[in-house]
């Protein structure tokens, strides 16, 4: 399993917008919000599935930046 912890930077106002996104993303969990940021762990099968979820939180309205923290692919 392939895990990995980011920081979704946002726009001021998008916050609500964006964190109701992330609840609709699956393999996405969202574990503190302070300011603009919201700490966010992705887990998938591949790292793969990991870099396809970042490219899906850059689509989303709000979104400045996605921040890897953390990268870890564990079997």
């Amino acid at each position: 399993m392939a895990v990995a912890s980011v920081i979704v930077e946002i726009e001021g106002d998008f916050s609500e917008a964006v964190l109701s996104s992330l609840a609709k993303i699956d393999n996405a969990s969202v574990y503190g919000i302070k300011e603009n940021q919201i700490v966010t762990v992705i887990e998938g099968d591949t790292p793969h599935t990991i870099e396809e979820t970042i490219k899906q939180l850059y689509s989303l309205e709000g979104v400045i930046g996605v921040y890897p923290v953390f990268a870890g692919d564990y079997e």
